[in-house]
């Protein structure tokens, strides 16, 4: 039976108005069966609402389905109110604090991020069918103009390979996010199966961004709390 919602497995609404910047944070694992025991410190972290700082609007724990990473996306009204709650701007800045060294875990990684652009699929589903299955990848760019230029690149390849209609049977939406410094982007998916995800990364996007210039480093995430 699974574990009942908490405000670390409410899945965030992805290109909210009300989120001005998204702060992802990525810890690696040291072995798969220490994962939950990561996953549940870093989601404890953030357990009471109460004790969330002014501006933070989501907090949802994930972890990756091969047990190498967990990883914290969060949601904040304002850059201000983000770099308040952190202290800091580095990649041991993370949120919640405290989580900089977590037995069984190496060192997290923070990045924050402006959601630049979402793109949903149109295949029939059932209205009620939530997501089960979050594909990221993470890929490094040079600055803002270059990450936009890059995705709106890789996507007009695909509709001219695919065509516009993205009827991907499984798929809800890809949301495309930029750092906030330019140099990072992060393609962050809602599928309704795994098995969907992967037969659709295999099939059109690994050829795609083989031509745009490698594969970034692609993890497939569930929420964590999801699972029996």
């Amino acid at each position: 039976m699974p574990h009942p919602p908490t405000p670390a497995t409410a899945r965030p609404d992805l290109d909210s108005p009300e989120s001005a910047v998204a702060l992802v944070t990525t810890w690696p694992v040291d072995a798969p069966a220490g994962q939950r025991a990561v996953a549940e410190a870093v989601a404890a972290g953030g357990a009471d609402p109460g004790t969330w700082p002014q501006g933070l609007a989501s907090f949802t724990v994930f972890a990756d389905s091969t047990g190498a990473t967990v990883l914290a996306y969060t949601q904040w009204t304002s850059e201000r109110a983000l770099a308040e709650a952190r202290g800091g701007d580095g990649p041991d800045a993370t949120w919640p604090p405290g989580l900089a060294a977590l037995p069984g875990a190496g060192t997290p990684a923070s990045t924050p991020f402006h959601h630049y652009r979402a793109v949903l699929g149109t295949a029939p589903a059932d209205p009620t069918a939530l997501p089960a299955s979050f594909p990221v990848a993470f890929f490094d760019t040079a600055d803002r103009a270059a990450a936009e230029e890059w995705l709106d690149g890789l996507l007009a390849s695909e509709e001219r390979t695919e065509g516009s209609g993205r009827a991907y049977p499984g798929a809800l939406a890809a949301h495309l996010h930029i750092s906030v410094d330019g140099r990072k982007v992060l393609s962050f998916s809602e599928w309704l199966a795994e098995e969907q995800a992967v037969a659709h990364i295999e099939a059109v996007w690994e050829p795609v961004l083989k031509e745009f210039g490698g594969t970034g480093t692609l993890y497939r995430h569930v929420g964590t709390y999801l699972r029996p």
